[in-house]
């Protein structure tokens, strides 16, 4: 039997009388006021009913109340604790936090915070280690430059096949009931007023430092280290990445995540993440974001929100994701890799008599529309004479390019079809909001939830999540006292 604790107004009630006979051994009660502030707005009977879904409801001993134990995972992440097993020596040593988690007795041991979070993410792939190479290129990149793709392409294969996918029946993910306990968290703070009801969603990822090594640990018997001999690895999803902020490689995850970056009319902003994907290292963000929108999409299908458009660095700046995005009825808004340049046609193709007309198409000069003939990079097009073709007519005055390839670039006119020309007033402000996300990821900064030596994917995704619904909750006090 799942045995629960009273509600939150109980809770709310406990705490104000603890606090109005605060013992002296406990130190000073202002040293307590933002995590007290903290707690008594994190209202968590709404997630109740899915964290109970994890437990069986009459087999087994009865398990401590699974709402303590994500509070008492929340409060971490405002402590700035990254260590679990740290985290549970001080409760042990301090009787109020202990309190401030739904615990005036005897705290649980560590081993119950781990399965409480393997609960909510029950990996069927759970490997306490792997035999296999290490995966990973170390190449030499100038700073701030991204790592090459290893497979051409391969962002427009993945956002297509997520496209196909996204018409078939929902099939449940590892991640749903964390996912869910975020939505319905942020579903709170639209109803309170700390979200909009329209959403502008800025689109990054964030670096995570697996605990292990990437190197792993022989379990051959060849001498020397450099045989190619299958490897012991400790963490064995976890891959080895390029981190390009920092300049350097890192052998963890990526955290892939969509942060609201427009605030409520008449109220100010408030950078909060809405959805999130945990990927390898080595997978870069424009492969991680056809599936996390179609995910955050459905996740928040049914409600009042809607999402307006998405903004990205230029990683996302790729054609496929382009055209991926606005067929899922979102305006993208990504950085080109390159400032773009209005369509117009080379020197050449000018002298000639060919002229763009007004939906940017070449026109010879016998008026005639040239034909397309296959893109030659991203946003260059080719064109040919209609002469190419057998069936066309033939042309009494031939030019000079009759035989010959004309290249237009489009790149520009993308921005003028999302209503935001490139380096416009309008365009700067927009992308300027970008930065939300940064904003966002603070948290997990702030709150050690980075700096944990984790080696675990189902350990990281917990706590990216609560980092996520612990940063809501600090919005709510924020505008409760404002």
């Amino acid at each position: 039997m799942l045995r629960m604790h009273g509600h939150h107004t109980v809770f709310q009630q406990q705490l104000q009388t603890d606090v109005a006979e605060w013992p002296p051994h406990w130190g000073d009660p202002a040293a307590w006021r933002d995590a007290l502030a903290w707690t008594l707005a994190a209202d968590l009977d709404g997630l109740r009913p899915i964290l109970a879904a994890a437990y069986h409801p009459t087999r087994g001993r009865p398990p401590i109340d699974p709402v303590t134990l994500f509070r008492s995972l929340g409060l971490q992440v405002i402590f700035g604790e990254s260590s679990i097993t740290a985290w549970v020596r001080r409760l042990q040593q301090t009787p109020f936090l202990a309190r401030l988690c739904g615990w005036p007795g005897k705290v649980p041991a560590v081993g119950t915070f781990y399965n409480f979070l393997y609960r909510l993410y029950p990996d069927p792939d759970r490997r306490r280690g792997a035999l296999r190479r290490s995966s990973g290129r170390k190449l030499k990149l100038k700073p701030g430059e991204k790592m090459p793709p290893k497979r051409p392409g391969v962002t427009g294969r993945v956002a297509r096949r997520v496209r196909r996918e996204a018409q078939r029946p929902v099939r449940p993910r590892v991640t749903d009931r964390w996912d869910t306990l975020l939505a319905h968290v942020v579903q709170q703070s639209v109803q309170r007023g700390v979200l909009p009801r329209t959403w502008d969603l800025a689109v990054d990822g964030s670096p995570i430092e697996s605990g292990a090594h990437s190197f792993g640990r022989k379990v051959c018997g060849c001498p020397g280290k450099r045989c190619g001999c299958l490897r012991y690895f400790g963490d064995a999803h976890a891959l080895l990445g390029w981190d390009s902020y920092r300049n350097r490689y890192y052998f963890g995850y990526n955290v892939v995540s969509l942060a609201v970056t427009n605030a409520v009319p008449g109220q100010p902003a408030h950078p909060l993440v809405v959805s999130l994907a945990l990927h390898p290292a080595n997978r870069n963000d424009g492969i991680a974001y056809p599936d996390l929108l179609v995910k955050t999409q459905r996740q928040f299908a049914g409600t009042e929100t809607t999402i307006r458009r998405v903004i990205g660095d230029s990683a996302f700046d790729v054609d496929d994701l382009w055209t991926f995005t606005q067929a899922r009825a979102v305006g993208p808004v990504f950085a080109p890799h390159t400032p773009p340049t209005p369509p117009q046609v080379s020197p050449a193709a000018a002298a000639a008599g060919i002229r763009l007309d007004g939906e940017h198409q070449p026109v010879c000069s016998a008026g005639r529309t040239l034909v397309p003939r296959g893109w030659a990079r991203r946003g260059v097009r080719h064109w040919a004479c209609p002469l190419v073709n057998t069936t066309a007519p033939a042309c009494p005055t031939p030019c000079a390019k009759a035989h010959k390839l004309v290249s237009i670039n489009f790149r520009g006119t993308r921005y003028d079809q999302i209503g935001l020309p490139y380096r416009s007033p309008e365009w700067d402000a927009v992308y300027a909001q970008r930065t939300s996300v940064e904003r966002a990821h603070s948290l997990w900064e702030t709150g050690g939830v980075k700096a944990a030596r984790h080696r675990r994917r189902y350990v990281w995704y917990g706590r990216l999540v609560i980092g996520a619904i612990a940063q809501h909750i600090q919005a709510w006090v924020r505008q409760a006292t404002a």
